[in-house]
């Protein structure tokens, strides 16, 4: 997979930020892509099993926990 990131900054300079964030790969791939569904979930998991029960073709699950 060619990493893309470098035109789409160029084509819309003004409307993309970049976030340096310390996050932790669990699934074991080094590049990915699709929708970003977030769950917020401080000492309580019950909502990440609501999301995992979900249909998550094409999607990418930030957990901020």
């Amino acid at each position: 997979m060619r990493d893309i990131t470098p035109d789409i900054c160029d084509q819309f300079e003004d409307q993309v930020t970049l976030l340096n964030l310390p996050l932790q790969n669990f699934g074991q791939r080094t590049a990915f892509h699709g929708e970003i569904v977030t769950v917020r979930c401080y000492h309580d998991n019950s909502k990440v099993r609501e999301v995992l029960e979900q249909d998550g073709t094409g999607k990418v699950l930030i957990v901020d926990g």
